[in-house]
């Protein structure tokens, strides 16, 4: 925990989570037209695969626009549910509660609604299951789900939503299409910043991911399916210094055995202490900015095939996050024209 946030938090929670899903691009481009096998992986006008560059922010980014011309359009490939590869989609957002972290919430909330419209427009048949964890146990959560790892129900302390967002529309503690994601994930991702300074991300993640073993199959049932792909998005400030069980290559075999030992089944997206300077929104009071510098967080997501970093300090998550896409377009072989 480097510094406190004290900007004002504007909060607006609906006392219903029930709406259909947004059908706006949102400026994610229009839709095109893909191979006509539909399952080309993206590549980058030169044809090495996306997401080998970084930009001139540090963030690692998908196919060039050498032109500098337009934005990407993503394209859905033309299959039945039997044969699309990311027919179901999980996403689980790790999400640091500690006391430096109430900016950074409001910029992941306000990046959200692009996020998940764009992954619709790319793979508008999927079945998303979207959940929120913690990098430290919830203490606001419902009475029983107050531990590391335990999908986020409700919100209090400081800067938070304050709020009892789930059970949401299907009765789970995860949001589906049957929830306004928007307004919910506003009401869940507020988590505040109440939270422990010693933040355990790769542990949250590996209570969350097998939930039976951390006494968790209350709070998390139904959410990881077999047979989905698997969207990690990790936000925090700090490294994991050695406070998760393990390694990296620890944490990326724990990741894939949950995903049946299938690595490509895997998106991770971090925004973290990137290894190119920073400097977030410091509070006044303390003098401090910056984020720590995340060498095992950067080396645990660039592990998968579709790891991507962003840099947390970053002033919208706008981009990392259509950038972002791109990689889930990879994983789920559909076409991303350039152009």
């Amino acid at each position: 925990m480097r510094r406190v946030s004290r900007s004002i938090l504007f909060v607006s929670v609906l006392s219903s989570c029930t709406a259909g899903p947004p059908d706006s691009l949102d400026g994610f481009g229009e839709v095109g037209e893909a191979d006509d096998d539909g399952t080309t992986a993206a590549t980058s006008s030169g044809g090495a695969p996306v997401g080998s560059d970084d930009d001139d922010d540090g963030s690692s980014t998908g196919a060039e626009d050498p032109a500098g011309e337009g934005r990407f359009d993503l394209a859905a490939p033309d299959v039945g549910p039997e044969s699309d590869p990311c027919g179901l989609v999980d996403l689980l957002f790790v999400i640091d509660n500690s006391g430096s972290m109430g900016d950074e919430q409001q910029n992941l909330v306000a990046s959200f609604p692009g996020f998940i419209t764009g992954i619709e427009s790319i793979l508008p048949s999927s079945e998303y299951h979207v959940g929120v964890i913690t990098t430290d146990a919830n203490e606001f959560n419902g009475n029983d789900c107050r531990r590391i790892g335990a999908l986020t129900v409700q919100t209090g302390g400081d800067l938070s939503s304050d709020a009892q967002c789930g059970p949401f529309a299907d009765g789970h503690h995860f949001m589906t299409a049957a929830d306004d994601l928007d307004t919910c994930f506003s009401c869940a991702a507020q988590v505040g910043i109440d939270g422990s300074g010693i933040e355990r991300p790769l542990d949250a993640i590996a209570a969350a991911l097998d939930p039976v073993q951390a006494d968790l199959d209350e709070c998390n049932a139904e959410f990881l399916r077999d047979e989905a792909l698997l969207v990690l998005v990790l936000i925090t400030d700090e490294e994991d210094d050695g406070d998760s069980l393990g390694d990296p290559a620890d944490w990326h075999d724990m990741v894939v055995a949950a995903k049946g030992g299938d690595a490509e089944r895997v998106v991770v997206l971090s925004l973290v202490g990137h290894d190119k300077p920073n400097e977030c929104i410091a509070a006044q009071w303390t003098g401090m900015a910056g984020a720590e510098i995340s060498p095992r967080l950067i080396e645990f997501t660039e592990s998968f095939p579709f790891g991507r970093v962003g840099d947390v300090c970053a002033a919208s998550y706008e981009q990392f996050f259509t950038d972002g896409i791109v990689g889930i377009a990879d994983a789920c072989h559909v076409v991303v024209p350039v152009g």
